[in-house]
Formats: structure tokens, C-alpha cells, sequence
């Protein structure tokens, strides 16, 4: 992949998926705004990018925060000039059973998976309709979006339907300025994440994380989880050239779990 001259921002790039996407548009030679809440983890994939002498900054960041988001994209656009590429992918879960969802854990997820993807994404593409040159927005989803069974609870799994029908809305009102809009909907991914989520399973459960994730392994048609890097690299092909006809849809990267 040729990104060399462009300008991608990722968020939730300090570790797991987006911190994978990052070193792999860095290796195609692209500048990089890197966002993540967790300024060390952050920090860290930012040094990573530095040692391939790419130009990288970073901005520690809410998604939740309006503000926050605005002063990303214009950090962006005065170091670089314009953001070619959205990589939309901060989100947060945890485990819940469906019986014990507050009101505070539903606010809380989506404030960051819907509500934040969302003016992420609105902030970014206003950028790009303003500069005139196109661009491409990734949404990070999920599997969970689609129904998927084991997610880790239902309010995630409604926060990540929303991510997948404002990709479909998005694409439809950007396709005009030669803005491409498409999502990930990435099943089991052997991140932390997952090792938190199995915690909580664990501790209600009885069973070990070990046993848990096994179970959860047998159920993929094609006998693997995925690791960061089998979801970054859709993700880094829908950014680039060989995907300019492609938008409004959401891939499954699952094993063959999902079959839609």
C-alpha cells in the first residue's frame, strides 16, 4: 500500500487494532495524528512510528469530548495541511450480563462508541468536504453489531449496530465529495480487551478465562481468533487505492462466524 504524502488519523491508537494501523500505514509511508485517552500506551506507538522516520503527532484524547475532537482535527489540519484518512476505531466494553445494565453503563459505552464515532467522524469529513481533494473514513464495528451471541454485553452490541448504520448513512451524503465510508466488524480479537472481558466472564462464571475463550474459539468455522493485525489490514486496504469504488458497507473479519 502507497500512502506515501498522506495524512491518516487514528484513534484508539495506542494499543490492539489501532496500533497495528498505525505501523502499518506508517511502512506505506504516511504521516500520522495519533489519539488514544491513555497518553503512555500512546506514547509509546508514537515511538514506534518515529523510529520508521515517519512524521507522527499525537493528541491525547476523550472521543466523548466534542471539544477534544475539534481540537484534534485542527491540530491535523494546521501540522499537515488536510486529513486524508479516518481511521475511526476508539471504543470501549466490558462484561455486563443483560439483567445488570445501569443506566450509567449504557451512557458510558455509548459516549464513546456511538456518540464519539459519530462527531469523529462529522468532524473529520467536514475537514475533508472543506479541503476539496476527497478522502476515506474506516469505522472500527463489530460482529456484536450484527446480533453476535457471546458479546460482552448488549449495550456494546447496540452501540456497534449504530457504528455500522451511520457508516451506511455517511457514505450515502459524502459519496457527492469522493468520500469513502466503510467499517470493520472485527469477532473475537486477542487483545486486551478480550483478556478484560473473560475476567468479568470468569469471575461470574466459575469457569477459567483459559476454558472461556476456548469455548468461544470453537465456535469459528476457520478454527482461529483473529490477532490485531488480520483486522488492521482490511482496515488499511479500505484506506487505500485498490478500494476507490468501495463504500457504504461493513466487512466481517470473524473466522466465518457471521454470515452477513
Amino acid at each position: 500500500m502507497d500512502f506515501e504524502d498522506k495524512t491518516v488519523l487514528i484513534t484508539g491508537a495506542g494499543s490492539g487494532i489501532g496500533k497495528s494501523a498505525a505501523n502499518r500505514f506508517a511502512n506505506g509511508g504516511a504521516n500520522l495524528v495519533l489519539a488514544d485517552i491513555n497518553k503512555e500506551s500512546l506514547e509509546a506507538t508514537c515511538e514506534e512510528i518515529r523510529a520508521k522516520e515517519r512524521d507522527v503527532i499525537s493528541v491525547k484524547l476523550d472521543v466523548g469530548n466534542l471539544n477534544e475532537i475539534d481540537l484534534m482535527v485542527e491540530k491535523a489540519v494546521s501540522e499537515f495541511s488536510g486529513i486524508d484518512i479516518l481511521f475511526n476505531n476508539a471504543g470501549l466494553t466490558r462484561h455486563i450480563d443483560f439483567l445488570d445494565i445501569e443506566e450509567d453503563h449504557w451512557d458510558q459505552i455509548h459516549r464513546v462508541n456511538s456518540k464519539g464515532a459519530f462527531f469523529c467522524m462529522q468532524k473529520t469529513a467536514q475537514s475533508m468536504v472543506n479541503r476539496g481533494q476527497g478522502g476515506r473514513i474506516v469505522n472500527t464495528a463489530s460482529i456484536a453489531g450484527r446480533g453476535y451471541r457471546r458479546t460482552s454485553n448488549a449495550a456494546y452490541a447496540a452501540s456497534k449496530g449504530a457504528v455500522i448504520a451511520m457508516t451506511y448513512i455517511a457514505s450515502s451524503v459524502l459519496a457527492p465529495h469522493n468520500i469513502n465510508v466503510n467499517a470493520v466488524c472485527p469477532g473475537i480479537v486477542q487483545t486486551n480487551m478480550l483478556s478484560n472481558i473473560l475476567s468479568g466472564r470468569s469471575d461470574d462464571s466459575g469457569s477459567s478465562s483459559d476454558e472461556l475463550k476456548n469455548a468461544m474459539i470453537d465456535e469459528i468455522p476457520i478454527g482461529r481468533a483473529n490477532d490485531a493485525d488480520d483486522v488492521s489490514a482490511l482496515a488499511v486496504f479500505l484506506a487505500g487505492p485498490g478500494s476507490r469504488n468501495i463504500t457504504g458497507q461493513a466487512f466481517n473479519v470473524d473466522g466465518g462466524m457471521i454470515m452477513s
